[in-house]
Order: structure tokens, then C-alpha cells, then sequence
């Protein structure tokens, strides 16, 4: 072992033999006492490179390494999800580099190019996962700090988009679904089963057909949190259409697991010809029935934000006020007697006759109330 300093070179260099051949690293450091502080990690290196075969330490062969451990270890739906994710970054190196190469600045380049297209969870899951498969070779890599990314701001259905989007929903399953959600306003991961989840979906005991309603339960919930249950009362015809959905299915709850829940709602809004987008970027996702709901019901009670968080299970105002797009409709302005109360008559600039200049001035600036 040796740490050298070439000639015409400014940093110094790592230097030992590995498997009887010279293997060497720089340090990056110019200072020799900087340098020696980075000595032991690659040591540490040239260790892990004696044990293993320098083609194992490749990105690639270390991917499908991990995704075959995944799928003996944990499950085929774990080792999917971390090969999609491990797919995304080497997609983005655009090359196979070796695992020691990949280190925080890296991952926050791609952090930062990633947040451009998708979502912050899903960028994390993303940066896990390469972390992970680094942690399992011995490499400790810290994830990159936190990076303002895409917010999907979603709004609530219009009434004529409502209408035209349950004409436009084919299949008495769909339309209990979406229903159910929009008089519940509860989330889709309340009501539809899900591998990814560890909530227990919509119970077929927990519909009353009898009192015609339905218990839903908080989805998200902290360690420690108490699980928060709201009981809602839906129409009569909607307790006959989920009497019959409970009939079809065979297991505990109320619908099957569907896992293609998005593409579906897009193919109904585009059979309805609602745009996904509008104007202001602001999107249409399933979940923009529980806005829509909270919409509806802000308008029930007079716009009372203590009321609508108890309604809608929110233990914090900020985020009902996410949800709640109100419509100023009812609000009528008559312009005729505001003008007929003298309100436009404040301020009256007239020119003075005998100024050559033709100079104005103010003649009154109070508003006469007559």
C-alpha cells in the first residue's frame, strides 16, 4: 500500500496490489493529511474488489443480482417495482459505470433531472432502490437532500363533466366505484384492495344496507396514529347497487383489486370528451372526486372549515383547505344600485379653463352617499 503523487500531478493517489495486480485510486485531495483521512475507505475498496470479481461490481450485473434476491426474499411484486426503478436510473446514465463511481453528487443530478417529469415519491423510491442495491455490495451512499419537485394540482368535476362522466362509464362495477367515492369522498385505496398497501380495504360488513350506510376508515396513518372512522349515509340507490357488487364478489370486500385504476378513469373522461387538463394545468385524476365532494359538502355548511375537516377525517386545516374549491356563484353583484349610490362618483379630474398648460386637478375625491 502507497500513496503516491505523480510527477506534474496535484493530488495524490491510492496505490496496493489487487489479485496480484496494481490497483490504484485517487483520492482527490491535494493535501497529503486530507489524503490520508481517505485511506481507509479505499482500503476498504480494494478489499471488496479482492472478495468479488470486477465484473459483479458493474451496475448491470449488480441489478439483476438484487432483483433476483428480491424475488427469493421478498416477492415478485417487490423485485417488479425495484427493477422498473433500477431500469429509470440506468436509463438516465445512458452507460454501464462501475458501482464505486455512483456517489451523492451523482444521485443529485438525477434527483434533479428526475423531479422534472415525475413526482417526489416517486423519485425517492427511485433513489432508494439504487441506494439499496449500493448498501448491499458495501458501498454507503447518503441520499441526496430534499428537491422541490412536480405537485399534480388536481379540482373538482364540474356538474355537466359529472353528468357526462357517468354516461360515458361502461359496467355497473365501474359506476357503483366511482359513485361510492363520490358521495363518500373517500380515497380509492379505502375502497379498492391492494398488494402495495397495508390497509384493509371497504369491508362488505362495514356496508349497512338496512341504514344505508357505509364506514370508511383513515388510509394514512402514522405509527401510533388512531385509525379515524366516518360513518356516511348514501342514497338508497347506491346501497342497491353496492347490495348487488357484494353479490359478485367472493372475498371480504366490496371490490376486487384493480390494479390499472388510473388507465381506467382515462379512458372514461376521454370517451366523455373531458380534457385531463385544463387551462390553469390543474388535473382530473379518480381522486378528484373526494374534492369534488369536499366542494359539495363546504358548500352544505356555509363554508365552515372546522365542520368540513371533521367531514372530510382531516386532522389539520391546511389540508382541507387543498381540497375545498369553492365557486363564487351565488355571490351577485348589482352594478345598478352601487352606481345609484353615488360609489363611482369618488374621484372627478376636470380641466381648469384659465390653465394654459391645461394642468388637471382633483375637484373631489369623497364618495357622496346619496
Amino acid at each position: 500500500m502507497a500513496l503516491r503523487r505523480y510527477p506534474g500531478a496535484k493530488v495524490w493517489t491510492y496505490q496496493c496490489r489487487v489479485n496480484g495486480l496494481k490497483w490504484s485510486r485517487s483520492t482527490g485531495e491535494t493535501d497529503k493529511r486530507k489524503a490520508l483521512a481517505k485511506v481507509p475507505e479505499l482500503e476498504a475498496l480494494a478489499e471488496l474488489h479482492r472478495k468479488r470479481p470486477e465484473r459483479s461490481l458493474r451496475f448491470s450485473k449488480a441489478m439483476v443480482a438484487e432483483v433476483n434476491r428480491l424475488e427469493i426474499d421478498v416477492s415478485a411484486q417487490c423485485a417488479e417495482r425495484i427493477h422498473y426503478a433500477l431500469k429509470r436510473f440506468m436509463e438516465w446514465l445512458g452507460r454501464d459505470i462501475q458501482l464505486e463511481k455512483i456517489d451523492t453528487p451523482l444521485l443529485e443530478q438525477f434527483q434533479r433531472s428526475r423531479l422534472q417529469k415525475a413526482a417526489v415519491s416517486t423519485v425517492n423510491r427511485e433513489l432508494y432502490a439504487v441506494i439499496t442495491l449500493l448498501r448491499q455490495h458495501g458501498f454507503r451512499v447518503h441520499k441526496p437532500g430534499h428537491k422541490p419537485g412536480r405537485k399534480t394540482e388536481q379540482r373538482a368535476f364540474t356538474e355537466d363533466e359529472l353528468k357526462r362522466f357517468f354516461e360515458a362509464c361502461t359496467g355497473e362495477t365501474h359506476k357503483t366505484l366511482f359513485l361510492l367515492l363520490l358521495t363518500t369522498g373517500a380515497r380509492p385505496a379505502k375502497v379498492i384492495p391492494s398488494e402495495r398497501s397495508s390497509h384493509v380495504a371497504l369491508l362488505k360488513k362495514e356496508v349497512n344496507l338496512t341504514e344505508n350506510t357505509v364506514t370508511i376508515r383513515t388510509a394514512k396513518m402514522k405509527l401510533g396514529q388512531r385509525c379515524r372512522e366516518r360513518v356516511i349515509r348514501i342514497p338508497e340507490a347506491l346501497t342497491e347497487l353496492l347490495e348487488r357488487q357484494m353479490q359478485q364478489t367472493s372475498s371480504i370486500h366490496v371490490f376486487a383489486a384493480n390494479g390499472s385504476l388510473s388507465n381506467l378513469f382515462d379512458r372514461i373522461i376521454e370517451r366523455a370528451k373531458i380534457p385531463k387538463k385544463d387551462e390553469l394545468g390543474r388535473k382530473l385524476t379518480s381522486h378528484s372526486f373526494r374534492h369534488t365532494y369536499a366542494t359539495l359538502q363546504a358548500q352544505a355548511v356555509a363554508f365552515n372549515p372546522f365542520l368540513l375537516k371533521e367531514i372530510m377525517g382531516h386532522s389539520q386545516l391546511s389540508t382541507t383547505d387543498r381540497y375545498c374549491h369553492p365557486r363564487s356563484n351565488a355571490m351577485v353583484i348589482d352594478v345598478a344600485s352601487l352606481a345609484g349610490m353615488g360609489v363611482w362618483d369618488g374621484c372627478v379630474v376636470e380641466k381648469e379653463a384659465a390653465d394654459p398648460e391645461g394642468s388637471a386637478k382633483v375637484k373631489s375625491n369623497k364618495i357622496s352617499a346619496s
